[in-house]
């Protein structure tokens, strides 16, 4: 009889265990960050727990892996466990001690409390990239490689809502009376994946091809507007504590996480329609904001990198004559401007998080000569050249949709108005719609 009673009291206490555990939905998944291996989500449904509750208890949790299915286990200690404040629904944050499993580990999740029964769940592998405020460059094992890259592949498409390190852009204009108008627009840094030096030495291209051609016209041409490329150094920065790899993960509500260093040395400036060069010294600093995030499951980013730049060097040749239009610029030699701006994006990524399949994104840069610079303007079919040292306004903005699941080729929008080196010709409230090839090289440290 007392064995009967035992065992129905057994019975009970497992009911209650599985009701409350049905209530509280732990038996859904386990992810681990994927930038930060030392973090690991449990999904929890409803009411969040409060500060005595088991489930924010370390105790109540433990964390094993191994390297194969075979593989011996390891059990990884738990420094403490709280609520993701950037999920909409509670999630369970678990922060593991000591040494973390590599990406590709087998692991699993045990809820152990001492008042029930525990429960198992399986991890799964992230399959996302980079969480609001986590580090701005993958892990890296032992041997320094990093444990996120893919090396099959030179270039992966652009997610999480940030910027492509490389973008092409094409569009044409076909009207009667007119020859056809092409236009072409080339930006990007490619950068080796390692360097003793710190800085990872590239190339660096800005070129824009008939960006301020209008109809009516009676031959085509392809001749470049303004191509500005050089030899690039870059380095990626992590502000907590000035080390491209941080010790640990940045502060979730951290509002400057890090900063993008580039050495252009040197840049060259061109423009081929109007035959002018310059050569200049161009040291870029970017800051990288904590980007926004609706949830932790949500597909939605928003991104804003603040600009900073100096420009300094000198004009190499002179134009005679621009759009027809004699010109004198005896007195145009030395370079020097500051450079201010910022980039913004907001974007959709498909729902495993490795391409973008909407994104709105804008640019925005003023070049403050301290020496006269020339700036050519058309109005009317009527051009007019001046030199001064009144700013140079450029902004850039784009809609861009990937249909069908494409990952690196997408329709755009494009809005652009002002001016770019070396002549500062204007572009003047120009609509385009065309194609965009954008992508993100793998190998290459990157802010979120």
């Amino acid at each position: 009889m007392r064995s009967s009673l035992g065992i129905l009291c057994v019975l009970a206490c497992c009911a209650a265990a599985w009701a409350d555990a049905a209530k509280t939905g732990l038996a859904g998944t386990a992810e681990r960050n994927r930038q930060d291996l030392s973090v690991v989500y449990v999904d929890y449904s409803g009411p969040a727990p409060d500060a005595a509750s088991p489930y924010l208890d370390r105790a109540s949790w433990q964390v094993y892996w191994s390297s194969g299915s075979d593989g011996p286990l390891h059990r990884i200690g738990i420094d403490g466990v709280t609520i993701d404040p950037h999920s909409q629904m509670p999630v369970l944050q678990l922060r593991l001690s000591g040494e973390t499993p590599p990406l590709d580990a087998k692991w699993t999740v045990l809820f152990a409390p001492a008042s029930a029964l525990p429960q198992v769940i399986q991890g799964t592998t992230p399959k996302g990239g980079a969480e609001p405020g986590q580090p701005l460059v993958p892990p890296q094992s032992a041997s320094g490689e990093s444990a996120t890259a893919t090396k099959a592949s030179f270039f992966k498409p652009s997610s999480n809502g940030g910027t492509p390190d490389v973008s092409l852009s094409a569009s044409f204009l076909a009207a009667g009376g007119t020859k056809p108008i092409y236009a072409l627009e080339v930006k990007g840094t490619v950068v080796a994946a390692k360097s003793p030096l710190g800085f990872h030495p590239g190339l660096s291209a800005d070129i824009a091809i008939n960006q301020n051609t209008t109809p009516p016209v009676n031959k085509t041409t392809f001749s470049p507007d303004s191509i500005t490329a050089g030899l690039a150094f870059k380095r990626v920065l992590y502000l907590g504590s000035l080390q491209e790899i941080p010790p640990s993960a940045p502060p979730r509500d951290c509002i400057v996480c890090g900063a993008i260093l580039q050495m252009n040395l040197p840049k060259g400036e061109f423009s081929a329609s109007d035959p002018s060069s310059n050569i200049v010294f161009n040291p870029t600093a970017t800051l990288v904001l904590n980007s926004w995030q609706p949830g932790r499951h949500t597909p939605y980013f928003g991104t804003f990198y603040p600009f900073f730049a100096l420009e300094a060097g000198n004009n190499l040749s002179k134009p005679s004559t621009v759009n027809k239009v004699a010109v004198h610029f005896s007195n145009y030699d030395a370079i020097v401007r500051g450079v201010l701006g910022a980039d913004a994006v907001f974007a959709k990524d498909t729902p495993d998080r490795t391409a973008q399949i909407f994104s709105i994104t804008g640019s925005y840069r003023v070049r403050l000569p301290a020496f006269d610079e020339p700036q050519v303007r058309t109005f009317h079919q009527k051009t007019a050249v001046t030199l001064g040292t009144n700013a140079r306004h450029w902004f850039e903005g784009n809609i861009n949709y990937s249909p069908w699941s494409f990952k690196y080729l997408a329709l755009t929008g494009k809005y652009q108005y002002g001016e770019l080196p070396p002549l500062f010709k204007q572009v003047d409230h120009k609509f385009t719609i065309g194609l965009t090839l954008q992508a993100n090289q793998t190998a290459q440290h990157k802010k979120p």
